[in-house]
């Protein structure tokens, strides 16, 4: 690639060549020729050099052709440069019309225009469809077209320079940034001696995002930039977000954002070390286009200094993550260098709130370690089963969930996660998460689920009354990109003495999991003149493979399994025949439940 330090030797060796050919057009000179074997710079080497000027006509020419190889890279680069027009006036000023420089790597056409007198100099270069592109394809611009202009005076040992950079066309992409929108322009003014530059003041513009300032110092020994600052004002979000963040972010939970709203952001840096960072964020919406989460009307102050400790905020009007529905939140913490810190957070969710606990964060070679407590006060289930696209349930739920641990992209949960519901309860236990922020998370976890009670279970929705109490559990567990792949799942009533009564409706309902022709219809025998019957165990199981079930239930049978075991007068058996199903049937059969469009076979 022709880097800074290419274009600096190349530089450094065109204005050594001008300034002698200047030296020779004072004087009646119609031809220049000068051959250089190898020139040796802090900045790299230059050899084979064949300079060439023909003053003759009325158009003299130009050419200079050389190979040169900055410091630290293996290979010389040949390349080539000439003006089609080399014109000057007066001594000191030249300049060079349809110019062109060429490499491997690069076609640049150019205009310059070059003042040097005793204390002054000025350089003026026009591209005019530059391209550029490396080897390995990680960098290329395409028909750029710009001005470069730069003025310097001398006061004793201090030079004052000022600069602008107008890009105006073409586009460049910079892995991993891709700028294809041109209209951008860079400003900058400040001072140099031999030991240090100082950009006392840069405007930066570009399009579709605002203007950033800075200033830097940059120690030219030690090649070390010594203090920087940087700030922007009512900067465009997404502008920000599409041409400097989402590069950066494409592989993780944040790069496939719609985003909008204004930032202001600022930054200081000393000897390469960051001192303070503040950012602000002004009715900014967030939507992740992947629907895991939103947040709209989101206001944040995001400070942060090196020595002092910072107070940050942050809310938003409404929301949701993985299908959940945020309400109006505040959150406030502090931040301490790299550790951030907070007694309690509450994030309303459902009519309750998820209230987290003793939250401790810190950035630790370049990975977050965080851990937090934290409970869920009652929420309505009615909200938490739509929102998560199950069939319809009444009540609440609460529960609690013990330390969560977050270290090197994993999350592990130190103990068993419980939740009241149905009178009963649902246990998550060997909680862990693979790169819960990247694009593809995995889940793993085992479930339990102890004396839920059936009547209130089946009476939250359209399926038909059960008396008892379910036990289950659901092993193995693994959730990729939070869609189910695998478990082993197991659901019976337990042996509790209780009444075991199942509505007809009930029965039909259990029945249709089986999958078509695993029933016949009730009213086709005398039991259709019963209204409930007893039973002595209800189960079904699940072993799920590669988007399969294997399906079970109590107990098997030569064609299929046993759904219902009845009991007493009057009994009635449910079973079922189809033993694999895919998950998706699954879901669709429980989903048609509630449609009664179902068959049941009595025994």
């Amino acid at each position: 690639m022709l880097r800074g330090k290419t274009i600096k030797l190349i530089c450094k060796t065109w204005s050594a060549l001008l300034l002698l050919l200047l030296s020779h057009m004072a004087h009646a000179v119609s031809t220049i020729e000068i051959s250089v074997e190898s020139v040796d710079s802090p900045v790299g080497q230059l050899k084979d050099a064949k300079f060439h000027v023909d003053l003759k006509g009325k158009k003299p020419k130009l050419k200079l052709s050389a190979a040169v190889k900055p410091q630290n890279e293996p290979n010389f680069m040949p390349f080539k440069l000439s003006c089609g027009t080399l014109f000057s006036e007066q001594v000191g000023y030249i300049d060079c019309f349809d110019g062109q420089l060429e490499s491997e790597i690069i076609q640049a056409p150019f205009s310059l225009h070059i003042a040097k007198l005793r204390d002054q100099f000025s350089l003026d270069v026009l591209f005019n469809g530059a391209d550029f592109s490396d080897a390995a394809g990680l960098h290329a611009g395409d028909g750029l077209i710009g001005d470069l202009q730069l003025t310097a005076k001398r006061a004793g040992a201090l030079w004052q320079w000022d600069g602008k950079l107008s890009w105006d066309q073409g586009e460049v992409f910079w892995q991993p940034y891709y700028f294809g929108d041109a209209g951008n322009v860079l400003e900058a003014k400040g001072a140099f001696t031999e030991e240090l530059i100082k950009v006392e003041e840069a405007s930066l513009k570009v399009k579709t995002v605002g203007e950033i300032k800075a200033a830097a110092q940059i120690n030219t020994k030690t090649k070390v930039l010594e203090d920087v600052k940087v700030s922007a004002k009512d900067v465009d979000f997404n502008g920000l977000y599409t041409l400097v963040l989402k590069p950066k972010l494409e592989r993780s939970a944040f790069g496939n954002l719609l985003v909008s709203g204004k930032a202001n952001w600022q930054f200081e840096m000393q000897q390469l070390q960051p001192t303070s960072f503040e950012l602000n964020l002004e009715n900014a919406n967030i939507q992740d286009q992947n629907g895991k989460f939103s947040f709209k009307q989101m206001n944040a102050h995001i400070p942060w200094d090196y020595d002092v400790p910072q107070n940050i905020s942050l809310d938003y009007a409404s929301g949701f993550l993985l299908d959940m529905p945020l309400g109006k939140t505040k959150l406030n913490a502090e931040v301490n260098r790299y550790a951030l810190t907070a007694p309690t957070l509450t994030l309303p969710v459902f009519n309750g709130a998820l209230n987290f606990k003793e939250v401790s964060a810190a950035w630790l070679g370049e990975n977050w370690f965080w851990h937090l407590r934290m409970n869920l006060t009652p929420v309505d289930l009615n909200q938490f089963s739509k929102a998560l696209g199950w069939p319809e349930m009444k009540g609440q739920i609460s529960g609690e969930v013990p330390l969560v641990t977050y270290a090197n992209k994993q999350l592990n949960m130190d103990g068993a996660m419980t939740f009241n519901m149905f009178n009963g309860k649902v246990g998550m236990n060997n909680l862990r998460i693979d790169d819960p922020l990247g694009v593809v998370p995995k889940l793993y976890a085992d479930l339990t689920v102890r004396n839920l009670d059936l009547g209130e279970l089946t009476r939250t929705y359209s399926f038909g009354a059960i008396e008892g109490q379910l036990d289950g559990d659901v092993k193995d567990l693994v959730l990729e990109n939070w869609k189910v792949v695998q478990f082993d799942a197991s659901l019976e009533t337990n042996e509790n003495e209780q009444r075991k009564k199942i509505s007809q409706r009930a029965v039909e309902n259990i029945a249709s999991l089986g999958g078509q022709g695993t029933a016949a219809a009730l009213q086709r025998t005398f039991l259709r003149f019963f209204d409930e019957f007893n039973y002595e165990k209800i189960g079904i199981s699940c072993q799920l493979r590669q988007d399969v079930c294997n399906m079970g239930g109590v107990a098997s049978t030569e064609g299929g399994y046993i759904i219902v075991k009845g009991s007493g007068i009057p009994a009635v058996n449910v079973n079922g025949y189809t033993k694999k199903v895919s998950l998706s049937d699954l879901i669709a059969r429980i989903k048609r439940i509630t449609d009664r469009n179902t068959e049941v076979i009595v025994e």
